[in-house]
């Protein structure tokens, strides 16, 4: 089954023939994809049609066509976590990279993206204007626009906070085709302020969590700037060691190691108070021997790993901080002594690491995120203690155990833990690995997880709201009433935000 003749037509007048295609070949390439591929994608179904409208107008068209005659859309961009995989017969994949207008307003320090704008697209322009912004864990070839309205989380969240307080107005076109202005835009046409004057909805936008196209199509958005220092980051090095060579009278990186986790964490939020440093975070050890494999292949890494379970200090745990002088050399001077001074306070070992960057500002982590199988499950946790995610992690490391093998071993390793907001909320993930015919595996420990997680206090992102909602004042409950009011056909990536299958 497909879409009628007198409904295709209808959407080619919208973009022009060139820029729709129901070819099974193309509408193949967009069934699944990304991050939890095979696990949050499962049952997906190839779309009816793939559509690259080039403007908000043309958006706008598609919508209301597809609300008169109920047939679902998903809006995408650059992605990378499977949400967006169809699970409805006939769905229209709405593909924005047509939409890849960027503006910057320097001054006031602030961007306007549409979607098809990556991260690595602004990151590389605000840089060139003493700017930067946060490059997140999944990867700075996703969407602004898309990333920022979902999730936007990553190491350099210490200082720059999380997703949801760095969007400023916004443009969103509603499941029934109207249009959305919120913050300034709706009265000034002008995105400098997300609060106003004017009406402040980026709560319903997004919390923890962005709807996932559930809740109709964010069209343009406007994301904050911060100051960054003028001298350049210089690309060096021959693929696959590629890597930015930082300038050192400004920016430096340190691993400090502690006898335990529960050291490290002392020490983190010390580091908090004190307000010092842009990245604050663990280094699990299973991240330090890809990174030594890195160009050498995965049996490289699988014999030192296998030879390190046997004499690795398994409570050891280090903790990677980069300071940068934002302001001057001075400030980097300041901040690199009070920084050994806590270190050495709070019984750690400190040492200055190389001063390159291979991740955090143009690429992160993703690069080498499936080096060690070919799929990946998260426990992703936001808390507001990294003592209650490490009471956490070392919980559901106990529970791994029924699973190892077939999944990965990890040691029994508690987690990975991020500081973020300046210490005002912890950020914890739980990284498992395993083959792709371990996925169904990976998913029962997955569930596990996410009710142990719920059961001991914790936020797990990316799971259902049914799960969630009942220990936290019944918000699916609200969630529920407002998809039902804002998509009463049930058209815009169903079920989300309701559920994340």
């Amino acid at each position: 089954m497909g879409l009628t003749r007198e409904i295709y037509q209808a959407l080619e007048s919208i973009v022009g023939a060139e820029h729709i295609s129901d070819d099974p070949a193309i509408c193949e390439a967009d069934t699944k994809g990304g991050a939890g591929e095979f696990i949050w994608d499962r049952g997906a179904v190839r779309p009816a049609c793939v559509i690259l409208p080039g403007n908000t107008n043309e958006v706008q068209e598609i919508v209301r066509l597809a609300t008169r005659y109920k047939l679902p859309f998903i809006p995408v961009s650059t992605y990378y976590i499977a949400f967006c995989a169809p699970n409805r017969a006939n769905t229209i994949m709405m593909d924005l990279k047509r939409m890849n207008k960027l503006e910057i307003d320097e001054r006031n320090m602030y961007a306007i993206c549409e979607p098809g704008v990556s991260i690595s697209q602004l990151q590389a322009e605000a840089m060139k204007r003493g700017l930067y912004i946060l490059s997140p864990g999944c990867g700075a070839q996703a969407s602004v626009l898309a990333n920022t309205a979902v999730h936007s989380q990553g190491p350099l969240g210490y200082r720059l906070g999380y997703g949801y307080r760095r969007i400023l107005a916004t443009e969103w076109v509603l499941p029934d085709g109207e249009m959305l202005p919120i913050g300034s835009a709706s009265l000034l046409k002008d995105y400098f302020w997300g609060e106003g004057p004017g009406p402040d909805l980026r709560g319903l936008l997004r919390g923890v969590l962005g709807p996932m196209g559930g809740l109709g199509v964010v069209t343009r958005i406007a994301v904050k700037l911060f100051p960054f220092i003028p001298e350049k980051l210089v690309p060096t090095g021959i693929s696959p060691r590629t890597r930015l060579q930082l300038p050192t009278n400004r920016m430096k990186w340190f691993n400090i190691v502690y006898p335990s986790p529960e050291k490290a964490i002392d020490a983190m939020y010390e580091l908090a108070r004190n307000e010092i440093g842009a990245i604050v975070m663990s280094v699990p050890a299973v991240f330090r021997y890809v990174a030594r494999a890195r160009g050498k292949g995965v049996n490289e890494f699988w014999e030192s790993w296998t030879k390190a379970g046997e004499t690795m200090d398994k409570e050891q745990t280090i903790v990677r901080v980069l300071l940068i002088g934002f302001t001057s050399e001075k400030q980097l001077a300041h901040e690199e002594r009070v920084l050994v001074e806590l270190a050495t306070e709070t019984g750690g070992s400190i040492r200055e690491a190389r001063p390159t960057d291979e991740s955090w500002f143009m690429s992160t982590d993703s690069i080498s995120v499936f080096f060690l199988g070919g799929a990946e499950v998260t426990a992703v946790l936001s808390l507001d203690s990294l003592d209650e995610g490490l009471k956490i992690g070392r919980a559901i490391a106990k529970l791994k155990r029924k699973y190892t093998p077939p999944l990965a071993e990890d040691y029994e390793y508690p987690g990975w833990f991020q500081m973020q907001e300046m210490g005002h909320m912890g950020y914890f993930e739980f990284l498992t690995y395993g083959d792709l015919e371990d996925v169904g595996r990976l998913g029962e420990l997955a569930v596990e997880c996410d009710k142990q997680c719920v059961e001991m206090g914790g936020y797990t992102s990316y799971q259902d709201p049914s799960l969630l909602g009942p220990v936290w004042y019944n918000y699916h409950v609200l969630l529920k009433r407002i998809k039902e009011l804002f998509d009463p056909s049930e058209v815009s990536n169903p079920p989300k935000p309701l559920s994340m299958g």
